[in-house]
């Protein structure tokens, strides 16, 4: 018991600086601070430092230590970037921040897949036992279609790609949107919204292929379903992210948990709008032309999620070795 209490007694005494330099942090890509702030925010650096390498000695593997790790880690590097704007922010999530949450929170990511993927698998399954029972799974526009031997994706030929684009963007955008948001259930809202888009998707399939339409409807998604399934993956591991703030605020205050995790989530959720637009992109011109062999779109699809996979893995390694390196 009296490493608990110690740990909290230290975090009581030292959080008010600790909070002022991750606002301080936070402020210097917008280049906002004032001399004497970026003077206050090397003080608190060099504090700051003191408190993780006493953190270390006495308290170590807790999540106290954790958070000052990347706490200077991240006041190094806006030390080091200086002022900066919104865009080189924004490139410095994508480049870094992003894809180091993506890494160290490999458990939530392992859980959002496992959840869409478990989704499928039932809906899948489900339609294929019994299509009928499980009928009420699929959107009515899709039964009518399916009923008139049609693919509901051919509407997407006759609109105007920047429309369907668009439309598509504002779709999917929404979902993520929602799929992150909900974390604040405590995780549930989120694996809900995962597991019911899987189970919809699989049910879809299998319909699909009961109709005969199967192959049409694989060779559309090929192209942009692997990123776009990516893509939901990211937005339920940022929800899952911000969830852990409510049940295992760990030595934090739950409020403040809250707070920091959800930071941590929206770091990650800001990876998955571009994806999403390349989604849209890709789903309004690549996917409905038939001008566009299945081989190809097979191969774009793949080659472009591995090529996501393959970055955020690199980057987020990179920037946690930095960030040690930084801390140490």
């Amino acid at each position: 018991m009296t490493r608990p209490r110690g740990v909290a007694v230290f975090v009581r005494a030292r959080r008010a600086g600790w909070e002022r330099l991750d606002a301080l942090v936070e402020r210097v890509d917008g280049g906002r601070l004032t001399v004497a702030e970026v003077e206050e925010l090397d003080r608190l650096y060099r504090r700051t430092i003191g408190d993780l390498a006493h953190a270390r000695t006495t308290f170590p593997g807790t999540d106290a230590e954790g958070y000052l790790a990347q706490l200077v880690a991240r006041a190094f590097a806006a030390l080091q970037r200086g002022r900066g704007g919104r865009w080189r922010s924004t490139l410095g999530l994508l480049r870094s921040g992003g894809p180091a949450e993506v890494v160290r929170h490999r458990g939530a990511l392992a859980l959002a897949a496992a959840l869409l993927v478990g989704g499928m698998v039932v809906g899948a399954l489900g339609t294929a036992l019994d299509p009928q029972g499980w009928s009420w799974l699929l959107p009515g526009s899709v039964r009518e279609a399916l009923a008139a031997k049609r693919l509901w994706t051919d509407d997407l030929l006759t609109a105007a790609p920047g429309l369907a684009g668009g439309a598509i963007a504002r779709n999917n955008l929404s979902v993520a949107a929602l799929c992150f948001a909900l974390g604040l259930t405590g995780g549930l809202g989120t694996a809900l919204l995962l597991a019911g888009n899987g189970a919809l998707l699989g049910a879809v399939l299998v319909a699909a292929w009961r109709a005969g339409l199967g192959a049409g409807l694989a060779g559309f998604v090929a192209a942009h379903g692997p990123v776009e399934l990516s893509a939901l993956v990211l937005a339920g591991q940022a929800g899952f992210v911000l969830a852990s703030g409510l049940v295992r605020p760990g030595e934090w205050p739950r409020r403040e948990a809250l707070a920091r995790r959800g930071r941590e989530g929206a770091r990650i959720l800001v990876l998955v709008a571009p994806l999403l637009l390349l989604v849209a992109a890709v789903e309004a011109t690549v996917s409905p032309a038939a001008r566009f062999p299945w081989p190809a779109r097979v191969a774009l699809g793949l080659g472009l999620a591995a090529a996501v996979w393959a970055y955020l893995v690199r980057a987020g390694r990179t920037a946690a070795t930095s960030r040690r390196a930084s801390s140490a």
